[in-house]
């Protein structure tokens, strides 16, 4: 069986690129279900798929996907998010621990939190968004303080590209996503600084935390290069060219070796 037998695959584009959507196919045997999110693809959000176009603030959009699970699909028991230029070796996860939160420990940027910006170059601070995430967590504390643990002007920071929520944080996710979403919050803040708020409220001791920290995934936000040695060696990483036939190509063949060992049948790409 696939570890993600139970889990919604949901595949992000921020430019329309549905000729791509033949190679991530090969992804649907390992699944629940695969979700497409391209700006325009689509009129309407459903469990399969989104038009949502801005990119700043797509986990508005996984929320709300996490919403039609919630009243329609009780068998999926978690989403795992990616971008469709990252790769993932779907086996390579039957030792994780579904009923918690993976996010990415990766150098650029840094999965971190901090109450300010000393020290810590990334443009994101240059446009402001370390004073929206503040300004966002405080509205929590005032609109949920029954509900969450937040800590006074903490934030957080991170490459938000894969990661994975089980369902019991679904309702969590789509709050506090909400609530940032409304102070028009970077992506790349309000995710990791939703995670934490979620950890800081849900873990039972400061020493277990509800959140896994991937950090064996090749490359990060902004890394290029990979070659075909590295995506048959790392079970996750970013980011995998596609127009370059032999890359695609790797990947396609792996997926469909695992398929195969699922004992299913899946159509070559066109």
């Amino acid at each position: 069986m696939s570890p993600f037998q139970h889990t919604l695959g949901f595949i992000r584009w921020n430019s329309l690129h549905p000729e791509r959507i033949p190679v991530l196919e090969k992804y649907r045997p390992f699944f629940a279900e695969l979700h497409y999110s391209m700006p325009n693809y689509t009129l309407k959000t459903n469990l399969t798929a989104d038009g949502w176009a801005p990119y700043k603030d797509v986990y508005k959009v996984v929320g709300d996907t996490m919403n039609i699970i919630l009243r329609q699909y009780p068998n999926i028991k978690g989403l795992l998010y990616f971008h469709f230029d990252a790769w993932l070796h779907p086996f390579r996860f039957d030792d994780m621990n579904f009923r918690k939160i993976w996010f990415p420990d990766s150098a650029v940027p840094p999965f971190k939190c901090v109450t300010d910006t000393t020290g810590w170059e990334w443009w994101a601070w240059e446009k402001g968004y370390d004073r929206i995430a503040k300004k966002a967590t405080k509205n929590v504390a005032k609109s949920y303080s029954k509900r969450y643990i937040v800590r006074d002007n903490v934030f957080c920071g991170g490459w938000s590209d894969i990661y994975y929520i089980p369902r019991e944080f679904f309702r969590d996710y789509i709050t506090l996503g909400n609530v940032f979403y409304e102070a028009d919050s970077f992506h790349e803040v309000a995710i990791p600084t939703m995670i934490n708020i979620i950890d800081l409220t849900y873990r039972l001791t400061p020493y277990h935390s509800v959140v896994t920290r991937i950090g064996d995934c090749w490359g990060d936000c902004c890394t290029n290069g990979a070659k075909p040695e590295d995506i048959k060696r790392k079970r996750c990483g970013h980011r995998i060219d596609f127009t370059k036939t032999h890359m695609k190509d790797t990947l396609v063949t792996i997926l469909e070796l695992g398929a195969r060992y699922l004992n299913r049948t899946i159509q070559k790409p066109a």
